[in-house]
């Protein structure tokens, strides 16, 4: 991870993460700028990669407490709220990204390596994700969350055309 800077997100890099969130389309969903801002003010927590001032990955997740899920309601975050049935103590990653340039740099591993190591300093009993089912099958995302031990918990279809697998990993 030699010369790759891991740091929280903040105001100065939350424009960068938003392109490639956006470059990261349909792997994770659109969000507008004021959107991401608004995701990463309410957040529990944040990280990006940054490389040579360029940001490389980042991931923005939100704890099962009472003020994200008034935040989640309001903003109407289905998954948040279908896992929410289901899950209790948890951190859910709503949304990760690296740049395409950056891949198979164990970058995604390192970000999950730093959330694990955040929810077992804070007892929290399961991270949370969901993997898109439809419009197509996100294989690759599949494949990273079982090597790190996550278990489908259920699928939940929206419509026609959007579907989620839920998936869990137990910490504690």
């Amino acid at each position: 991870m030699k010369d790759f800077i891991f740091e929280p997100i903040n105001k100065n890099t939350i424009r960068k993460c938003h392109e490639l969130n956006e470059k990261n389309v349909p792997n994770v969903g659109s969000r507008s700028l004021e959107g991401l801002t608004n995701s990463l003010e309410n957040s529990d927590y944040s990280e990006c990669i940054q490389f040579e001032n360029q940001v490389v990955g980042f991931v923005i997740c939100f704890l099962d407490i009472h003020k994200t899920k008034s935040y989640m309601e309001e903003i109407n975050h289905k998954n948040f709220r279908e896992i929410s049935n289901r899950v209790n103590n948890f951190l859910y990653i709503d949304r990760i990204a690296v740049d395409s340039d950056y891949r198979n740099k164990k970058l995604g591993s390192q970000l999950y390596l730093n959330i694990i190591n955040f929810s077992e300093n804070n007892s929290i009993a399961s991270l949370t994700a969901e993997i898109n089912l439809l419009p197509s099958i996100n294989i690759p995302s599949f494949e990273f969350h079982k090597k790190f031990n996550f278990k489908e918990i259920d699928t939940v279809k929206y419509s026609e055309d959007y579907e989620v697998s839920l998936q869990k990993k137990e910490i504690i």
